[in-house]
């Protein structure tokens, strides 16, 4: 039983790692050449801090 616990914990934390460098991605396309709108310098600093704090979260979940 410990064992399944693990593995699902870890397909857990693998899927959550995923959904977080998919919004990263996203959000970088919006700071990116590619974007249709440009963003206000606050809006900015908006993406950039909340891109901050997801990598911070992934890079908790990789060490655990």
């Amino acid at each position: 039983m410990l064992i399944h616990n693990n593995l699902v914990t870890k397909l857990y934390m693998d899927n959550k790692i995923l959904e977080n460098l998919e919004q990263i991605k996203k959000m970088l396309v919006l700071l990116s050449k590619e974007r249709k709108v440009v963003l206000s310098h606050h809006k900015t600093f908006q993406h950039v801090e909340k891109m901050q704090v997801i990598i911070d979260e992934s890079i908790e979940i990789a060490k655990s």
